[in-house]
């Protein structure tokens, strides 16, 4: 009786329908195929290393592939020229940063335009840009450092950038109208060249974003002597506006973008996605570590940011006798 029922209970078990594990998928509107996130910099530097983070959790949450491909070159134009001509189905998104934007206004062979060839998406967040030095020098403070630039000893006054970014470059305009000299910007393929020479002392100081400095600042590796946003990173940096310093101010940004014939539903549900990820306590506090401050928006809001943005590297350029390119 017991091998019957036996039988019987494996011809059940055969009859019934399989239950097979899958890959859960979520339920959206986005393209059902891998997804490739486009970074302008090089590896290894803070926008890859945030880009990689905001990646992650989205893949997580939404379920599809997406690969973070670095297209290093000058101002890191090159994402809003690849998303210019962009599928229209929302498989390619840029993670870019605001003084890419504002390169527009510089350069006169900007290969897109930042208003009307990507579509926003959401803000990621704001961020400070930071100026740091070499241990090897023996400066300690920005004062320090101002006084230490006017000895004109060969290459004191250089500043490394990581990239050509004409907006990274105008700053060492201003800084140099803040010292009362001219200053060398020295631009790099990447934050990370960039802090390998700045560590081995073979460049005095470095201008770059926060993201990028603060691990090794916090490492002893370099000291950041000041930030341009409106509150310290750490309790030994002061800010800009704290050293008296406003036209060093800065408040500059991450986005995330898309191609512009990319369809609307498909970008409100990015959207929808991005600002769920970002509103997440474990995201932001990832995020943070870097010295992101953690900030989504709607599209509409971010297209604001955009205009805005150009307005003030605007009167930047104005401040040190520059004028926008048409």
């Amino acid at each position: 009786m017991d091998n019957l029922l036996n039988r019987r209970s494996l011809m059940a078990l055969a009859m019934a329908p399989a239950i097979v594990p899958a890959r859960s998928r979520s339920q959206t509107r986005l393209p059902d195929k891998g997804i490739r996130m486009l970074v302008g910099f090089s590896a290894g530097g803070g926008t890859d290393l945030l880009a990689r983070i905001v990646a992650q959790r989205l893949e997580a949450r939404t379920g599809r592939h997406i690969i973070v491909e670095n297209r290093p070159g000058g101002t890191g134009a090159v994402v809003g020229e690849l998303l210019k001509k962009a599928a229209p189905d929302g498989s390619l998104l840029g993670f870019i940063p605001s003084t890419t934007l504002a390169s527009k206004l510089a350069v006169a062979s900007f290969p897109f335009d930042p208003v009307k060839d990507v579509a926003p998406v959401s803000l990621v967040g704001t961020f400070q840009m930071g100026i740091a030095v070499a241990p090897q020098i023996g400066v300690a403070t920005f004062a320090e450092y101002l006084q230490w630039l006017k000895d004109d000893e060969p290459g004191r006054r250089r500043l490394g950038t990581a990239s050509s970014d004409a907006f990274l470059q105008l700053f060492g305009m201003l800084l140099g109208r803040a010292a009362g000299v001219p200053i060398e910007n020295v631009p790099y393929r990447g934050a990370a060249p960039l802090l390998t020479d700045l560590r081995e002392g073979r460049i005095p100081a470095a201008f770059s974003g926060v993201p990028s400095l603060l691990p090794h600042h916090r490492g002893g590796r370099i000291r950041i002597l000041e930030t341009s946003g409106k509150k310290r990173v750490a309790p030994n940096v002061r800010t800009a506006a704290e050293l008296g310093y406003p036209d060093l101010g800065l408040d500059e940004w991450y986005g995330i973008f898309t191609g512009p014939a990319t369809p609307g539903p498909i970008v409100a549900e990015w959207n929808r996605q991005i600002v769920a990820e970002l509103d997440r306590s474990e995201t932001r506090a990832e995020l943070a570590t870097l010295g992101l401050d953690v900030e989504s928006s709607t599209p509409e809001d971010l297209a604001a940011r955009v205009a805005l943005n150009l307005d003030q590297w605007s009167r930047r350029m104005a401040l040190v006798g520059l004028k926008a390119v048409d």
